[in-house]
């Protein structure tokens, strides 16, 4: 009878571990000086032999027994380099678990923390999402400005709005003013929102700039019914305006990045560089289109001239419901 009673202990003893492990496992990533480097797994003996050894950057070394250590605060791997851990890095964790929620402790007193899945059988941790340095103020260049290039190129939102600019300005250096005054906007709100003077939730600020859109869209229409509006009067008074929109817009884009503390003035600047750069990209591929079509032998029937304000302003119109639906459910 003891003995079954101790077998029963033992049964119900492992499976309530069982029923409370819920497959995510908890490490934490410390940085120390000489580029040396802890991953503290959260797993005890009895959990151990899920636990692989991590698959590390190219150029870095376990120090000591590359299975790592068991003690009192999990299993610890440690591993050391010439270099430090950068945003370019990936550590993949080979563990049989569902994931990992990894957080990360680096040498400048910065912390962040991420849940991150398992995906083929292996959780990678792409490191820049754990908020790690560049490297070298050059390589944080380089970066940032892909990022923010990558940025306004594939907003859509952006470029509607900056080709509804380009739909109303006539002109050179009307042009120039308009194109201007969006940028000093956007860079005004973007640096105030980075380093933490205005916060707004991110879910109003995306509404608006769909509504941004859709004024642009009103305006072109009344237009055509000859009368026209405040952005054909003064454009780059309307650009300025919704561009501080807009730079909360950025501002929100740039934060999802996740911005190591000694990085935050050359990620704003550059980041920003790169967003101006897919901006003058844009402006200058649709004055090469503008150009080539009025060289055509093509004269547009009046009713199709009206197809730019209302295919504008529908899909502004639609992000806009989405997005304000969004906010709610």
């Amino acid at each position: 009878m003891r003995v079954l009673l101790l077998v029963w202990i033992g049964l119900f003893a492992c499976g309530n571990a069982v029923a409370h492990d819920i497959g995510v496992t908890p490490a934490e990533l410390v940085e120390y000086e000489d580029n040396r480097y802890e991953l503290v797994v959260s797993a005890g003996p009895q959990m151990a032999y899920l636990i692989s050894p991590p698959l590390l950057p190219e150029g870095f070394e376990f120090v000591g027994n590359p299975r790592g250590a068991q003690g009192t605060a999990g299993l610890t791997f440690e591993f050391s380099s010439d270099r430090k851990l950068i945003a370019d890095d990936v550590l993949v964790l080979p563990w049989r678990r569902d994931g990992a929620i990894v957080s990360a402790v680096w040498g400048d007193g910065s912390r962040s923390k991420r849940l991150f899945k398992t995906e083929a059988g292996e959780i990678r941790v792409p490191l820049s999402d754990l908020q790690a340095g560049s490297g070298s103020w050059t390589a944080g260049a380089r970066r940032y400005t892909m990022l923010g290039i990558e940025h306004i190129l594939s907003g859509i939102d952006h470029l509607l709005f900056v080709l509804g600019l380009l739909w109303i300005v006539r002109g050179g250096m009307q042009l120039v003013k308009t194109i201007t005054a969006f940028t000093v906007a956007h860079s005004i709100t973007l640096g105030l929102a980075t380093f933490g003077f205005v916060n707004l939730p991110p879910g109003p600020v995306e509404a608006c700039i769909a509504l941004s859109i859709v004024f642009l869209g009103v305006e072109i229409l009344h237009a055509r019914q000859g009368r026209p509006g405040l952005t054909y009067r003064f454009p780059w008074v309307v650009a300025f305006g919704f561009g501080l929109l807009h730079g909360l817009g950025f501002a929100g884009a740039l934060s999802e990045i996740g911005l190591p503390q000694s990085e935050i003035p050359l990620a704003l600047l550059f980041f920003n560089v790169g967003v101006e750069i897919g901006q003058l990209l844009f402006v200058l591929v649709f004055l090469a289109l503008r150009w080539v079509v009025r060289k055509l032998p093509v004269t547009l029937p009046e009713p199709a001239r009206a197809i730019p304000g209302y295919a504008l302003g529908t899909v502004a119109a639609l992000w806009f419901l989405e997005r304000v639906t969004g906010m709610f459910f």
